[in-house]
This record gives structure tokens, C-alpha cells and sequence, in this order.
């Protein structure tokens, strides 16, 4: 008999060979190999800034590839390219949506007619990009494949409640489902998932994770970006770890995440309220607080509602200057709404009892001198900055409570953005474009802004959401310090307890829609 042959290898999902993209005037990733196997679902891991989202980029088409080669193994769908069978879903998707509008339009939003539905969202015109006025003959065919996959994304992500709600009224958790739905409504062979898990609470974050396994149980296959291995689900089969836009290692996840570590990253943390404790160090200011403490804002008997639907009901809360709080409920429970009724941003702020710094909503104030004493950071506040807006920029008009800058600061003003960008070690970004930076790097920019003023009430709505863990780390400490340090009161809101500076001693906790 003769030799047998050996069997040849199958080809790879996807590989860079000797791979370098261009990025503006520099190349990144410089001559990169990497092969994705058709059995594999992959996370990439680094640190804020260190490329996760250019990778991405590159590989669907969106960087110029100026070396080397990057392969497709995989077939297309009909009528699709290579590029466009690859599904992309993170929150920086949201910009295309809101970024010309003003912060109050979420809510504005809401009774308006004709505004955005989820249902049209997820429709055939919407998802493929359909231009009304082109023929094509294939147009029936691609219709009646939509629809099937349409209902199985509505029903995987639990959407059918939400389908004639405004899109812009959805809670950060709810419009995360309807982004991933509206991936799954394409006909996609690799879906890549930017920190699919920011801003979600821990049940959704569980519902997510078993609809990722759900799906990649399917043919469909996985890329996953991550500041946070802990959330890595658990089909995730291989890790390629980034830093200064370079790979710096790669392999199975067995050897990349030890079993040790990977299970106690999974474990729950608990949130624990510490007694209340004596500031280590308090400063003129403190003082001055600590001795006469006055009432920051008050709710009484306060409900905000759209018809038949109840977002908050019967909430009552004072908040006195010296008393952070952490505002804790699931996704879509209200916690935004309510901080939006103290910032003055909703527009059923000025029907309900709300005093504000001893001033009654509604009684002839002035919301923009209110704004002066109020720091406020918000996963969608980046999103309404001008493109060419620089980090500079950004952290000035924090003294104006503007989305832009538009008149230029004094070199009182100017000194003290200098200082927070130093503090957080954005020294060298000050000219750079907010959109130039990694989400991560655009959120501490937001924090510094927030901090510019040295207001007396911050309002943090999920502020560590997209940081890796040493800006995690280096932000709670700050705010940590500014409360024992009575220079500031905080309203904290998060999803992660572990997240909640050690200061912070009183929960306001929001269940179902209203006060628990």
C-alpha cells in the first residue's frame, strides 16, 4: 500500500500575517501575526489607551492595512463583503445618534410624536441601511431572511416590551440590548463586542453573558474587547493581551487567566456600609461645611410618569452638605431620571416638590447659577462634545456647564484644568481631541471636568464605566479623599458595589420603577 497522504490543516477563521495599520501619521501594530481558528471565541485585554478598539478597526476595514496581510477565511454573505459580515457593537455607537442634540432631548424625547421607536430602530431600512430610492432585485430575497432573524434577536435580548418605546427614553442597560439585537438582525459571521458589559447591573450582566453563550454555541463567532477579565464569559476559549497598540502575548485562556484567578474575579462582592468615620484631614473649607452643614436638595413626594407608565413614584430624600450617597437599583429602575430631576434637565423637574441649594424648582431661579455648584459626569455627557472638541476644552467648560467651549478661560480657569488633567494624568492629552483618546481616557477627561469647579455637589452617574482598573483605582481614591476631606458631597452611582469609595456610608436604593 502506499503512504497516506497527510490530512491538510483547515484553514483559519481570520489571520494577520506581518500585519502594520496606519493611524493618522504613525503605524500601529506593527508587523503583527495572529491567526483566529474557526473553533475559537476570543477576548482581547489591555489597559485603557492600549488599542483594543484599533484592532477592531483594523480588522473590519476601517484602518488602512499599509503591510502585510490580513485574510478572510470565511464566506460571506450573499451580496455582502468580508468587512460587512462583521458585526460591531459598542458604546461609542450611540454617537452617531445623539451627538447633535442637547443633553434635555432624552427627556423631551419621551412625549414627543414620531420620535425614534425601538421597533423602527430594529427595522429592515435601519439595520441593512437601506437607500429607498435604489432597485435591487435581491431586495425580496434579503427581506424574508430579515425577519426571522429579527424576532430571534428581539426575543434572545427580551425586547418585546420595549419595541414602541422611545429609543432615546431607554435606560443604559435596555439600549445595550437594543444595539446587540440590532447587530444579531444582520446576517454576520464574526460579531466583535467593545466592553459589551459597561453600565449594566448584575442580573443584566448575567442575562448577557448567557446570551453570549447562547451564541457562541452558534456558528457565529466572537471577538470580545475588555478592560475587566472577570467578565469574560465562560466560552471565551483564547486571550490576546494589548499595550501601546502591540500585542504583547496570546493563548489559550487557561494560560492566560489562571483557573485561581478567573474564579475568584467571578465571585459576588458584596457592598458593605462602613460606620461612619472622622474625615483624616479636613481643610478650612471642610470646616467651614462640617460646623454649618446646609440642605444641598430635597424631594418630597416626587413621581415622574408618561402616561400609564410610572418611571418614579412617592420618592422622598434630602441630602444635606457633608452626606455622599450611593444611588443603587437596576437598570431602568430611575436612578438617571431622578438625577435628572436634580440637575433640572427633565422637564417634569418644575411639577414636582424639588428645592435645589434652597431654591424651589420652579420659583424664578436660575438653572445655569444652580449649575455653577453642581459637577456632574454621565456615560452619554462625551457624546454631545463638537468632534474637534480638545481635552483642554473639555475640562474648561466644566466652569461653564457646556457642551463645547465657547468663550475663552481666564488664567485662574485655565491653571485649575492644568491641575486635574495633571491629577489624573492626562497632562500630556490637554491638546489632543477628546475623540482621539480610548473611551476610557475620554471618561477621566469627563471626571476632571466635573472636579474643575470644585463643586459642592458631584453627581457621578457610573463614572468608572470603561476605565481599566488602575484609572478605576486612581479616580475612587480621589473622590474618596475629597470626602473625607468634607470638600465635597457625592451622589454615586454605579452597578459594581466594589466600585463605591470607602466615604461613602448611605444608600438610596431604587427597585421596580420606584423607592425601595
Amino acid at each position: 500500500m502506499g503512504a497516506t497522504s497527510p490530512a491538510r490543516p483547515s484553514p483559519p477563521f481570520l489571520e494577520l500575517r506581518n500585519a502594520s495599520f496606519r493611524l493618522g501619521d504613525r503605524l500601529i501594530f506593527e508587523n503583527t501575526s495572529w491567526s483566529f481558528q474557526r473553533h475559537e471565541h476570543w477576548a482581547v485585554l489591555g489597559p485603557n489607551g492600549s488599542g483594543k478598539s484599533l484592532l477592531a478597526d483594523g480588522l473590519r476595514g476601517r484602518l488602512p492595512l499599509v503591510r502585510g496581510e490580513l485574510d478572510y477565511y470565511f464566506h460571506p454573505p450573499p451580496g455582502l463583503s468580508h468587512e460587512e459580515a462583521i458585526g460591531h457593537v459598542s458604546f461609542e455607537d450611540r454617537q452617531a445618534d445623539v451627538h447633535e442634540t442637547i443633553v434635555q432631548s432624552r427627556w423631551n424625547s419621551i412625549e414627543q410624536q414620531g420620535a425614534l421607536s425601538v421597533g423602527d430602530f430594529l427595522s429592515y431600512e435601519r439595520v441593512m441601511e437601506i437607500n429607498p430610492f435604489e432597485v435591487m432585485p435581491q431586495r425580496n430575497q434579503a427581506r424574508a431572511g430579515f425577519a426571522p432573524r429579527r424576532r430571534q434577536a428581539i426575543a434572545l435580548l427580551q425586547l418585546e416590551s420595549l419595541l414602541n418605546h422611545s429609543l432615546l427614553s431607554l435606560s443604559n442597560g435596555e439600549r445595550q440590548r437594543a444595539q446587540l439585537a440590532r447587530a444579531l438582525c444582520r446576517p454576520l459571521r464574526l460579531l466583535i463586542l467593545d466592553e459589551p458589559f459597561v453600565g449594566l447591573d448584575g442580573a443584566t450582566r448575567r442575562h448577557f453573558g448567557e446570551v453570549l453563550e447562547n451564541l457562541m454555541a452558534s456558528p457565529l463567532r466572537i471577538l470580545l474587547l475588555s478592560t475587566r477579565p472577570e467578565d469574560l464569559p465562560r466560552h471565551i476559549t483564547h486571550v490576546l493581551r494589548l499595550d501601546d497598540c502591540r500585542v504583547i502575548t496570546s493563548g489559550p485562556r487557561l494560560s492566560m487567566l489562571p483557573g485561581e484567578l478567573s474564579a475568584q474575579m467571578r465571585q459576588p462582592l458584596k457592598l458593605r456600609i462602613r460606620p461612619r468615620s472622622a474625615p483624616a484631614r479636613t481643610s478650612a473649607l471642610g470646616k467651614r461645611r462640617l460646623n454649618h452643614p446646609e440642605q444641598l436638595f430635597r424631594l418630597r413626594d416626587v413621581t415622574v410618569g408618561y402616561g400609564e407608565t410610572i418611571i418614579l413614584r412617592g420618592i422622598n430624600w434630602t441630602v444635606w452638605e457633608g452626606e455622599s450617597w450611593a444611588l443603587l437599583g437596576p437598570n431602568g429602575s430611575g436612578k438617571t431620571t431622578l438625577l435628572s430631576l436634580i440637575l433640572g434637565d427633565h422637564p417634569q423637574s418644575y411639577v414636582n416638590d424639588i428645592s435645589v441649594f434652597g431654591r424651589q424648582r420652579g420659583s424664578g431661579e436660575s438653572i445655569w447659577d444652580l449649575k455653577r455648584h453642581l459637577g456632574w459626569v454621565s456615560p452619554e455627557l462625551h457624546l454631545h462634545y463638537p468632534t474637534d472638541a480638545t481635552c483642554m476644552d473639555v475640562v474648561v467648560s466644566g466652569f461653564h456647564e457646556t457642551a463645547g467651549l465657547f468663550q475663552e478661560p481666564n488664567r485662574i480657569q485655565r491653571a485649575a484644568a492644568l491641575r486635574w488633567l495633571k491629577r489624573f494624568q492626562l497632562i500630556d492629552l490637554g491638546r489632543e481631541p477628546l475623540f482621539a483618546l480610548s473611551a476610557g481616557l475620554q471618561r477621566m477627561t469627563l471626571l476632571a471636568r466635573a472636579l474643575v469647579k470644585q463643586p459642592r455637589l458631584l453627581i457621578l452617574d457610573e463614572p468608572c464605566q470603561g476605565l481599566d482598573s488602575a484609572h478605576r483605582g486612581l479616580f475612587i481614591r480621589t473622590i474618596d479623599g475629597l470626602i473625607r476631606g468634607r470638600l465635597v458631597t457625592a451622589i454615586y452611582v454605579t452597578h459594581r458595589p466594589e466600585e463605591i469609595p470607602p466615604s461613602i456610608t448611605r444608600v438610596m436604593r431604587l427597585r421596580n420603577k420606584a423607592a425601595g
